[in-house]
């Protein structure tokens, strides 16, 4: 939730607005069937022909502290996208992964896949599993903040990528 709003603050001070409009979206009911995002997809504020990218982010300061993961990076042209981005910004010192716990089906499981059913690309950006994921015991101390504000970096160079990209994402055609 924090870097979201700090993404979108970012964005909200940029002295040149991006060409595309940015919708920032935080939703509930995740984890009991993705309820939120699919109200926001079944009801979107603007036509949903008019949103070309879901940059999803979840969980994004545990775990190796210079690697990020990026689900579903090879379904649509927002992985090459984001990795081109990643590689312009060295000084973020972060990796970022493909999916490491493909047994989890975690592209299904996570809010971007209800905008990847409405055949908006999408990718979802998470440090992944941890010994306390939805446990009692996964408290804020430990949190990589470090590790989150790169992380919230990077996101906010891909979104502006994205924004200002005279292609918008696309899915390959398989």
């Amino acid at each position: 939730t924090s870097a979201v709003m700090e993404i979108a603050q970012a964005f909200a001070t940029l002295p040149v607005k991006p060409k595309r409009s940015l919708i920032f979206v935080l939703v509930s009911g995740e984890e009991k069937g993705l309820f939120g995002s699919a109200h926001f997809v079944k009801n979107p504020p603007v036509p949903a022909k008019q949103m070309i990218a879901n940059i999803n982010l979840d969980m994004i300061g545990r775990n190796s502290p210079d690697t990020t993961v990026a689900i579903g990076q090879e379904y649509s042209s927002l992985g090459p996208t984001m990795q081109a981005v990643n590689q312009a910004h060295p000084e973020l010192k972060l990796t970022v992964a493909p999916d490491l716990w493909p047994d989890e089906n975690l592209f299904v499981r996570s809010d971007h896949f209800n905008f990847a059913k409405a055949a908006i690309p999408a990718i979802f950006f998470t440090s992944g599993l941890h010994a306390d994921y939805h446990k009692p015991s996964d408290e804020p101390e430990t949190i990589d903040n470090d590790k989150l504000v790169r992380t919230a970096r990077l996101l906010f160079y891909l979104g502006n990528e994205v924004a200002n990209a005279i292609v918008a994402p696309t899915w390959p055609e398989a």
